[in-house]
This record gives C-alpha cells, sequence and structure tokens, in this order.
C-alpha cells in the first residue's frame, strides 16, 4: 500500500517537514531505511542514523532538534513511538481488512454462521453449531470444534485449534498452533496403581482484548470454565491448566 507523507501525518495527527508530497510503501528500521520506507527515532542512541539513512521519512517527538543536514523528511509527532505504533496499527488493519472471502478446500458445517466481512482460508474446519462474528480472519488449517462461539473482529492464526465449547470475545487474536480447549489434565489413582481419566465437560471462556501466543494452551475446565479476561495477553509456548482464572490485562 502506498500513501504520501500527508497522509502518513494526517493519520498520526502529526506535520509534515519537508515534502508531503513524497510516497512512501514500506515500514523500516531507520538503520536499513531505504527509498519508499518510513522509520522512527525514538532512542537517542539511534540518533546517528538519522543524518545517514535513505528512508523517505523519519516520524520524530516533536522536541527532536536536528544537529546536521538532514536528507530525510521529518513527521513530527507528540511521541514518536507511540505514533509510530499507531502506524503498525493502522497497516496491520489495512492488511486485515483486505482478506475477504472463502479458499478452497474448507468446511462449514450447515448448522453453523459465519458474519459478514470474514475470510475462512484453505483447509480451514468449521464444526457444527458454531456461531462466527463479523470481520472474523480464520487462516488456514485452523480446527474450530462444535458449539464454539466467536465474536467480532477476531483472527485465528494458521494451525490454531478451537475445541469445542470454547467462547471467544470480540477483537482476540490466536497465534498459529495454539490449543484452546483441550482436556485438563486430570487422573485419579487407582488401588492397582494405575490411573483413571477423569472427564473434563467443562470449556475455555476468552474474554474480549485476549491475545494467545504461538504454541500455548489452554485446557478445558474439569466443570464449569477456564476463564482469561478482557484484555489479557499471553505469550508464546504457555501452557494454562484447567479452572485457572486470568485477570484483566494480565500479561
Amino acid at each position: 500500500m502506498e500513501f504520501t507523507l500527508g497522509q502518513v501525518a494526517a493519520i498520526l495527527q502529526g506535520k509534515v517537514e519537508g515534502d508531503e508530497n513524497q510516497k512512501v510503501f514500506r515500514l523500516d528500521k531507520i538503520q536499513e531505511g531505504k527509498e519508499g520506507g518510513i522509520s522512527f527515532l525514538a532512542n537517542e542512541k539511534y540518533t546517528s542514523y538519522i543524518y545517514e539513512t535513505d528512508a523517505t521519512a523519519v516520524i520524530v517527538s516533536s522536541t527532536f532538534n536536528p544537529t546536521k543536514k538532514l536528507k530525510t523528511n521529518l513527521i513530527r509527532v507528540a511521541d514518536a513511538y507511540s505514533g509510530f505504533t499507531q502506524l503498525l496499527e493502522a497497516y496491520a488493519m489495512m492488511m486485515k481488512n483486505s482478506m475477504v472471502g472463502i479458499e478452497e478446500p474448507s468446511y462449514l458445517d450447515p448448522s453453523s454462521t459465519v458474519g459478514e466481512q470474514s475470510y475462512r482460508g484453505a483447509f480451514s474446519y468449521i464444526g457444527k453449531n458454531c456461531k462466527v462474528g463479523n470481520s472474523v480472519k480464520i487462516h488456514s488449517h485452523v480446527h474450530i470444534g462444535d458449539r464454539v462461539q466467536i465474536g467480532n473482529n477476531v483472527i485465528i492464526h494458521p494451525g490454531a485449534k478451537i475445541c469445542a465449547d470454547t467462547s471467544i470475545g470480540n477483537n482476540c487474536e490466536i497465534h498459529p498452533g495454539a490449543v484452546i480447549g483441550s482436556d485438563g489434565f486430570g487422573f485419579a489413582p487407582q488401588e492397582d496403581g494405575t490411573y483413571k481419566a477423569i472427564p473434563q465437560i467443562g470449556n475455555v471462556i476468552l474474554e474480549d482484548y485476549v491475545s494467545i501466543g504461538a504454541n500455548s494452551t489452554i485446557d478445558c475446565a474439569t466443570m464449569g470454565s477456564t476463564l482469561i479476561k478482557k484484555g489479557a495477553k499471553i505469550d508464546n509456548l504457555v501452557q494454562i491448566a484447567h479452572n485457572v482464572i486470568i485477570g484483566e490485562n494480565t500479561v
């Protein structure tokens, strides 16, 4: 996607110092900036690169005062790091919204529904009696079990498994290989020294704005729900056991 510096400044509520009609189509590190790229300067230890970079533009904080001549354009914002983060978010949202439609082969059970402006990648599977909201992006090789509920604006990355009866809120993101709702680890010791599996009949609930990292697992509850509350962010390779409750905005 291509934008003029004036358009970028408008998104960030900033001001261009230079040619606002020049165009950028790529996000670059400042030390690797090339023509057509836009970067940012937020850490003083990288200041020397702003005088060397070939990036078309650099986002800087309003307090930045150059001590040498610059060959790049500047976009001044209140805070450079926050401004570049905002630009990344806008770019990611545009890329997400460009993904709409159904790739084949994919499977949707006739008893399930998927909302508008959604995407289903090749070899994705949606089981019985599921309800999927609007603008949900289900990538390739995703498995969604029976009776799963998914809100709006959810991204499920390739290879993730959403087991039966899971409930996912709005604006969540499930990264590749994550498993949500697999059986909790429950075994009852027997008199003969063996162990008998305890049925795990509960589910997992992810509230709004939850992020689950790649190859993490969240076990379903023995009874009731394993609960990940609003805004929680779980890293890669994390295992959350049955009936655990993670509080709001926990990282």
